[in-house]
């Protein structure tokens, strides 16, 4: 999900990803209502405080309301909470500070014209092809938080599916050859929904398929040239 909140010369890109456990089974409705819930949280801050002022404990409180609302669903599913697991990569980013948070695996990537790069690394779980949610007791100390005044031009956020295809294991570094033509492609077009049928129909093809058959999501921003996300 993503929003764009205030006008120039304040304005700001909230983007946000959740995946759903595949073990789960209402993972969907959790990962839904993780990003709806963040996405509100972050812009209601955003219309009354500046980004500088936003603290981890902030971050914290809202996924703890993003919690109680998975927990009543849980008591309106008559299920426990962990069907519901979700993982959460978020992206806050204004003029002149950006700010991250993430949990589980997925991965947020910054580029500009010369480098790329990783905010956090995919989490890994306790055991082999596992990772953590925001619904574990010890959500908190694995979630991730980071502020940065560093300027860059291009953002993407992406669940664990396209993992194998977007990142490098060996090197602990984004594969700038799938991000490239994807950022060109969207520097270069004025053709939106045009961009994100084609975007959905390479994620969604057999080729793509073949390598990895997990959910897919992929969200891509780049700076306008007048500053702007």
């Amino acid at each position: 999900m993503v929003d764009i909140v205030g006008n120039e010369p304040r304005r700001a890109l909230i983007a946000c990803v959740a995946d759903g456990a595949g073990s789960s089974q209402h993972s969907d409705i959790g990962s839904g209502i993780a990003c709806e819930t963040i996405l509100r949280h972050a812009t209601g801050f955003l219309e009354t405080q500046e980004l500088s002022e936003l603290q981890f404990e902030d971050v914290l409180l809202w996924c703890d309301d993003v919690r109680a609302q998975l927990n009543a669903k849980a008591a309106e599913f008559n299920c426990g909470l962990r069907e519901f697991a979700t993982t959460l990569c978020t992206a806050i980013i204004a003029p002149d500070l950006s700010a991250f948070f993430q949990i589980g695996d997925g991965a947020i990537i910054l580029g500009n014209d010369i480098l790329y790069g990783i905010v956090f690394w995919p989490q890994q779980g306790e055991y082999a092809n596992t990772t953590n949610f925001l619904t574990s007791d010890e959500y908190h100390t694995q979630l991730e938080f980071i502020t940065t005044t560093s300027r860059f031009t291009k953002v993407a956020l992406m669940t664990d599916g396209i993992e194998r295809l977007a990142l490098r294991f060996d090197t602990l570094t984004p594969h700038t050859p799938f991000f490239e033509p994807l950022f060109r492609a969207l520097q270069s077009t004025n053709d939106i929904r045009g961009l994100n049928d084609g975007l959905r129909g390479f994620l969604g093809s057999d080729s793509i398929h073949n390598r990895t058959d997990d959910d897919k999501t992929l969200v891509l921003a780049t700076r306008c040239v007048d500053g702007a996300a």
